[in-house]
Formats: C-alpha cells, structure tokens, sequence
C-alpha cells in the first residue's frame, strides 16, 4: 500500500507552539471525548488549526492519485474542524475507477483519505467495464484493466444479468477444459458464449442448468482437439446439439 503526504499553505499566521504540537497524551484524549460528544472546555485555537498535511492511501493502479488530489484541494477549509468529510468523498468517489472512499480526521491538522479502486472482472462491448458486483464503470485515462478480461455484452441495463449468465456458465464449462473469451444475451433471450479458440455455443438463457452441463460434456469427450474446427454449437435441442463446422459449413446433429 502507498501513502503519499502533501501539504498546504493555508495562510501565515504562527500557531502558537503549545497548539502546534500538543503532547501526544493530551492529543489522544481531546479526540476520544471529542468523537464521545463530551462538553470539555476546549481554547479556540484548537478548533481553529488549519490543515496541515493529508494522507492519500491505497492501492495505486489505474486510479490517478494526482486526480484525487485535484479534487481534494479546492475542499479543504482553512480549519481542521470546518473540512467537511462527506463533500471530500463524494467528490473523489466521482473519480473514474474509484470504488469506495474514506475519509477521518487526524488530530490536531491532518486528514487521511483512504481510496478503494474498482477490480474490473469483464470488458462490456459497448465500452466500460464490469466489477463482480454487476456495477458498469469506466476508467480513467490509459489506465485500462488488461485486454485479457472475456467481452460481454447484452441490452441496456442488462449488465448484472449478462455478468452471472456468465459466471454460471463459467463454473460448467472451466472443468471441462473449456474457457469463455465472451457472452452474449440478446433480446430475445438467446445466450451466444465464446470459447478460447473453440466454437460459439447457443443456448437458451432460461436454461443455463444441468443439460448444458451434461451436453458440454458430451461435447468435451466426443470433440476432444477438435473444438477448434467448430463454429458453433447449438444448444436448443431437447434430445442433442447441432455442430457446424468451420471447413465445409455443414451441420450435423450429434445424439447424445
């Protein structure tokens, strides 16, 4: 994890040194009554001390840290006390590829800011990305999650809906040896999932469940190497799947 502490000038006045560095007892114990809602007798210039230094935490990937400073700075009041932590984490949530965000208070002049970046787990193929979450997000910059993640793609606001398709999908078929590059839902409910250097297989949505299961494998052990040759597999059929080849674009329909 990186940390990464910048620091402000907030004006010239010279805080008197008792205030500058209290004791780290007394510091402490001022916090706990203050986050208790104790009424103690605190000298104003307490509640006066400017900001004087703020943390950024996390883990820097994609995510700009010069971004979340951009949008920090304009939002830091000249005291500690009048730096409002909500408007803090709204504005740097509205940085792409920002997940979560904490923000604390940190007695007597600092603030920590604690960012969270979005795990991208698919690409969608109307552009963005999808977290395990469903959520549909798209980073900031070049900082792209790698080429690497399956494409999906389904219609509007279906990205939650496409995502477990797939995932289901996935828990069938990667036993088998076979891996998705992609899955496609159409509006009519039809499922178009693509394997690594294999055939596209269609399927009906409503029935991602067992037969698939028992007719990808019974694909799994009749193909064997030869996935490759095969354009598409139809799943649709209450007794069997069609297969089409790549070489002569014929069909067959193989029993089980």
């Amino acid at each position: 994890m990186s940390t990464r502490t910048f620091g402000f000038s907030l004006g010239e006045r010279v805080l008197p040194r008792p205030l500058l560095r209290p004791r780290r007892g007394a510091r402490t114990a001022l916090a706990t009554m203050i986050a208790l809602g104790v009424a103690v007798p605190i000298a104003a210039g307490v509640l006066t001390l400017p900001v004087q230094s703020v943390k950024i935490a996390g883990e820097f990937v994609r995510v700009s840290r010069a971004d979340i400073e951009r949008v920090v700075e304009p939002l830091l009041a000249r005291s500690l006390v009048g730096v409002d932590l909500d408007a803090l984490r709204r504005a740097a949530l509205e940085v792409p590829g920002v997940r979560d965000v904490t923000v604390r208070r940190t007695w007597p002049d600092s603030l920590e800011i604690r960012v969270v970046e979005r795990v991208a787990i698919a690409r969608w193929a109307d552009g963005g990305y999808l977290e395990i979450d469903g959520t549909h997000f798209a980073p900031s910059g070049d900082a792209a999650p790698a080429d690497m993640l399956p494409v999906l793609a389904g219609p509007e606001g279906s990205h939650q809906r496409v995502l477990d398709l797939h995932v289901a999908l996935e828990r069938l078929l990667l036993p088998l040896g076979m891996a998705l590059a992609g899955t496609e839902l159409t509006r009519r409910g039809v499922l178009y999932a693509s394997l690594h250097d294999g055939p596209r297989l269609v399927m009906r949505s409503d029935a991602v469940d067992s037969s698939v299961e028992s007719y990808a494998r019974t694909l799994a052990k009749i193909a064997e190497h030869r996935l490759h040759e095969m354009e598409r597999v139809d799943f649709r059929y209450p007794t069997g799947f069609a297969v089409r080849m790549r070489t002569n674009r014929t069909g067959s329909e193989v029993k089980e």
